[in-house]
C-alpha cells in the first residue's frame, strides 16, 4: 500500500493547465507527482470525471487532483452547499481522483476570504464538516498564504487535510513560513522555477510544491528542471 501523500514526494502540476481532461493522457505521463484538472464546477464534474476514469490504469505512478471551481455569481449562503455537491460527486466515483482540492485563490473565490463573507466561510465550513466523512480522499484548500495562516485552524476543524498556499511575488518563502498550518500538509505554488526554489521551500516548510507559470514556459521539460 502507497504511503498517505505519496504524490508529494515529487512536485505536482497545478490546476488551470487542463480544466476538462482533454490533455489528460499526455499530462499524466509527464513525470509529475500530480496533476491537478480544473478549476471545475460542480455541474461539470461528472463529465470530467468519466473522461479522467479512462486513464486511470495507466497512470499508477501520477495523482489525479480535482480542483472544484465556483459560480462566480454564486450567492454567499449557498457557498457550502456547492461544496457539499463536489463532495458528493467525488464520492459516488470513488476510485477515479487521489485528492479534492477547493479553490479560493481565483479571483472571483476570493471575495469568501474578506471580512463581509466571514459569517458565511463560517457557516460553509460548517457544512463542509458535516459531509468530509463522505469523501474517501484527502481535501485541500487553495488559497493565498496570508489567508492560510489566518485560516488553517478552521480549516483544520472542517476536515481539511492540506493547504495549498498562493506565495505572493513580493515575500515568496517568507509568506510560507509564517503560515505554520499544525499537523496539515503544505504545498507551495508560485515563484518555483529550479530544483534550488524547490529544496527551499521544503527547507520553509513546504511538503510539496505545484507549478503552473513554469509549465507554460517549459512543458514537458518542465520535471526535469525541478529534480534535485
Amino acid at each position: 500500500m502507497k504511503p498517505a501523500f505519496w504524490w508529494l514526494a515529487r512536485p505536482g502540476l497545478a490546476g488551470g493547465i487542463d480544466k476538462t481532461g482533454e490533455r489528460a493522457g499526455e499530462l499524466l505521463g509527464m513525470g509529475f507527482g500530480s496533476v491537478e484538472f480544473g478549476s471545475v464546477l460542480a455541474d461539470d464534474l461528472p463529465a470530467l470525471l468519466s473522461r479522467l476514469a479512462g486513464q486511470r490504469p495507466a497512470i499508477a505512478a501520477t495523482a489525479i487532483g480535482i480542483g472544484l471551481g465556483l459560480p462566480p455569481d454564486l450567492p454567499p449562503a449557498a457557498l457550502g452547499g456547492e461544496w457539499g455537491r463536489g463532495v458528493g460527486c467525488l464520492a459516488e466515483s470513488a476510485g477515479v481522483a487521489d485528492y479534492l482540492s477547493l479553490n479560493l485563490s481565483a479571483a472571483a473565490n476570493r471575495r469568501f476570504l474578506t471580512p463581509p463573507l466571514q459569517g458565511a466561510l463560517d457557516d460553509a465550513l460548517a457544512e463542509l464538516a458535516a459531509c468530509r466523512h463522505a469523501l474517501p480522499m484527502p481535501l485541500a484548500v487553495k488559497l493565498p498564504a496570508h489567508d492560510a495562516a489566518r485560516l488553517w485552524p478552521a480549516l483544520a476543524a472542517a476536515g481539511v487535510d492540506q493547504l495549498t498556499v498562493v506565495l505572493p511575488d513580493n515575500a515568496g518563502l517568507a509568506a510560507l513560513s509564517a503560515v505554520g498550518a499544525g499537523g496539515l500538509r503544505l504545498v507551495a505554488v508560485g515563484g518555483i522555477g529550479s530544483a534550488a526554489d524547490v529544496q527551499a521551500a521544503r527547507a520553509a516548510g513546504a511538503d510539496g510544491i505545484q507549478v503552473h507559470r513554469l509549465f507554460l514556459s517549459h512543458g514537458p521539460a518542465t520535471p526535469a528542471l525541478l529534480a534535485a
